[in-house]
């Protein structure tokens, strides 16, 4: 998996966050956040690359997510 998620606004996710805890790899380094079309925090997350745009791609489908900010210099940036 390129990407896991560590924090979810939604109570369903809660095994899903414990399972992808398990499956943290330490390529899994770079910070992401997934925001909806109103700018609210969805979910955060970890990626093995840098401005990778697997998670709101397959995200988008269930929550509507349809914004990635990644970390990058201590600041998180639209890419």
């Amino acid at each position: 998996m390129t990407y896991i998620i560590t924090k979810s606004i939604f109570p369903e996710d809660k095994e899903r966050l414990k399972k992808n805890l398990i499956q943290k790899y330490e390529s899994h380094k770079h910070l992401f956040r997934l925001f909806d079309a109103d700018g609210n925090l969805y979910f955060e997350g970890l990626s093995t690359k840098m401005y990778s745009f697997d998670p709101p791609n397959d995200e988008m489908v269930n929550s509507g997510c349809t914004e990635i900010k990644h970390l990058d210099e201590n600041k998180y940036m639209t890419t």
